[in-house]
């Protein structure tokens, strides 16, 4: 399946959550690594799901990361290919990350973080009531979707590098239902003519 921009889905937590991605051809997999934040998924979790998808780059969710300690820990745990944290951790610990980030900016921090940028960040995450005027220049940005009516307002703007979406929600053990994501997914299927 060929998606119609970059798509990154949000808080895998389980082998099967993200095998659905991978084969719905979704580009990037956010993963939580640290140990307070929601949906965190373990290393040995996360290395039993590390040999079974192929594809996808994976992303290391810092958020709520409070030791620059840690970071070590998760590359040699995880061994992502991004990072993904808030503007601030980032100028917290940028400097100590290795590998590429992606960076969530709240509202009103656009302009500020693109004074500031520099070369380690590959993508900036926006939330989606954010319009395409607030964006200078050549930025890649990736905007957070929720529903498919946005989603296609958003996609016609033609500002944003790619989409993200949150991981499905599991009502119990064994049991999600990717009925939301599947939808978004399937409105972002290039249809051959």
């Amino acid at each position: 399946m060929s998606l119609k921009t970059i798509v990154k889905v949000s808080h895998i937590s389980n082998l099967s959550d993200a095998r659905y991605c991978a084969g719905m051809g979704v580009a990037m997999l956010g993963v939580s690594v640290v140990p307070s934040a929601k949906n965190y998924m373990t290393p040995q979790a996360f290395q039993d799901i590390r040999g079974w998808i192929a594809g996808p780059k994976i992303i290391a969710e810092l958020y709520g990361l409070s030791m620059p300690a840690d970071i070590e820990k998760v590359m040699d745990a995880y061994s992502p290919d991004y990072f993904e944290l808030a503007f601030g951790e980032y100028q917290t610990f940028g400097h100590q990350l290795s590998v590429p980030c992606i960076i969530y900016l709240p509202k009103g921090e656009f302009k500020n973080a693109v004074a500031r940028a520099d070369k380690k960040i590959a993508f900036y995450i926006v939330d989606e009531p954010t319009e395409c005027g607030e964006f200078p220049g050549e930025v890649p940005v990736l905007v957070r979707v929720s529903s498919p009516n946005i989603l296609e307002k958003k996609l016609a703007a033609g500002c944003f590098s790619g989409i993200v979406l949150e991981g499905p929600e599991r009502s119990r053990p064994g049991v999600t239902n990717y009925e939301a994501l599947g939808d978004l997914l399937e409105a972002l299927e290039e249809r051959e003519d």
